[in-house]
C-alpha cells in the first residue's frame, strides 16, 4: 500500500478501512513532557513528532485565571482545579451552595476569538477539538460530585435543566469547531469506576443519553467520526452509545474492558483508541513486558491491521520510566 499521511491514516483506521500501518498517539502530562523531551534530547515542541503522534487536539482560546496563591486554576466554566497535582484534581465547585441556574455566569459559546481555525502546523495531523468533561463531568465540576449524585435522586428536574444549560453551550461550540475544519469530534465524559458504573444505566439513559446524542449529532451530520473518552466499566451502556452514533472508544483500559471481548462484540461497529495500560504495564513492567503488552494490544484490538489508534490508555504521568516509553515506541513498529 502507498505510504499514507498521518491524517489519512487515522481517518481510515477509525473507519476500519485498510491502512499501511496502525496510527499511534502518546499523550502525556506537562511534567512527563519535560522529562521525555530531555530524555530524547529534543525541544518540547518537537516531542509529538518524536513520539510519532498522529492526533492534534485543539482547545478554545481562554487564559485560565488563578486564585491569589496560584493553587487553584479556573476553567472557562468557572470550576476550580488544583494546580499542584499532575492529573485533574477538582478544587472548587462554584454551584456547591446554589441552585440558581438563572443567576450563574454561564460562558458565551459565541464569544469572539474563542475558536480559531485549525492551525497551519496541523496539516499533517488529524485534528480534534477538546470537548472534555462534556456533560456529566461538567455538571459535577460545577455542582460537586456527591452533590450532583444526590440531586439526581432528590431533584431530577433540576439536574435535567442543568444538563440542558450545558448542552445549549456545548452544541454551538461544537458547531464552531466543525466550521473551523476539525477532522472528528472528541468528547470526554467518565461514567464508570474500575468495576461498575458510577451511577445506574437507567439514570444514564434518562439524564445523559439524549443530550449526548444531540452533541454527537453535530459531528455526525458533518460526516465526521465521534471519539468518546469514557473511563471505567461502561459495558452496560455500550449498546446505547453505538445506537446514538459514536464511532471510536477511548481509552480501552485493559484492566477494565477485556480487549478480546471488545473486539468480538464491537469490532464491526467501533474502532478503538488507546489500549496500553498506564495503570500497571507502563509504570511497573520491565521493557520486555511493555513490548509484549503493546504488540498484544494491537493484535487483540486490530487483528486485521486497522480499526485502532494505538497508544497508552491515558496521558502518561511522570511515574513511567522513559525506557518503558522507548520500548513502547519500538514495539509500535512491530504492531
Amino acid at each position: 500500500m502507498t505510504l499514507l499521511g498521518k491524517k489519512e491514516r487515522v481517518r481510515r483506521a477509525l473507519r476500519r478501512e485498510p491502512v499501511d500501518r496502525l496510527p499511534t498517539q502518546t499523550n502525556y502530562t506537562s511534567k512527563m513532557g519535560r522529562i521525555l523531551a530531555e530524555h530524547f534530547g529534543v525541544p518540547l515542541e518537537a516531542l509529538p513528532e518524536r513520539l510519532d503522534n498522529h492526533l492534534l487536539r485543539v482547545d478554545i482560546t481562554y487564559v485560565r485565571p488563578r486564585n491569589p496563591d496560584g493553587n487553584v486554576e479556573y476553567d472557562w466554566w468557572g470550576a476550580g482545579w488544583d494546580t499542584r497535582t499532575e492529573g485533574y484534581w477538582h478544587a472548587q465547585a462554584p454551584m456547591s451552595d446554589s441552585l440558581d441556574l438563572d443567576g450563574y455566569p454561564w460562558p458565551d459559546p459565541a464569544a469572539d476569538g474563542l475558536v480559531a481555525a485549525a492551525p497551519a502546523e496541523s496539516g499533517e495531523f488529524f485534528v480534534v477539538p477538546n470537548l472534555g468533561m462534556c456533560l456529566f463531568e461538567r455538571a459535577w465540576s460545577l455542582r460537586g460530585f456527591e452533590a450532583l449524585l444526590m440531586d439526581m435522586a432528590e431533584r431530577p428536574e433540576w439536574v435535567e435543566e442543568l444538563l440542558d444549560r450545558i448542552v445549549a453551550i456545548q452544541v454551538p461550540l461544537a458547531r464552531r469547531f466543525v466550521a473551523s475544519g476539525v477532522d472528528a469530534g472528541y468528547f470526554g465524559d467518565d461514567y464508570g469506576a474500575q468495576r461498575s458504573m458510577l451511577f445506574s444505566p437507567r439514570q444514564w439513559r434518562k439524564f445523559i443519553k439524549p443530550r449526548l446524542a444531540e452533541m454527537f449529532r453535530v459531528f455526525l451530520d458533518a460526516g465526521l467520526p465521534v471519539i468518546l473518552h469514557s473511563d471505567g466499566d461502561i459495558r452496560a451502556i455500550l449498546p446505547d452509545l453505538v445506537e446514538i452514533g459514536f464511532t471510536t472508544l477511548n481509552p480501552v483500559q485493559p484492566e477494565v474492558l477485556e480487549h478480546g471481548w471488545l473486539r468480538r462484540e464491537y469490532g464491526s461497529k467501533l474502532s478503538f483508541f488507546g489500549g496500553i495500560s498506564t495503570q500497571e504495564v507502563l509504570p511497573e513492567a520491565d521493557t520486555a513486558a511493555v513490548r509484549d503488552a503493546t504488540i498484544a494490544c494491537a493484535r487483540a484490538l486490530a487483528p486485521e491491521g486497522t480499526g485502532l489508534l494505538l497508544g497508552p490508555s491515558h496521558r502518561m504521568q511522570s511515574d513511567i520510566p522513559p525506557e518503558n516509553v522507548v520500548a513502547m515506541l519500538e514495539a509500535f513498529r512491530e504492531a
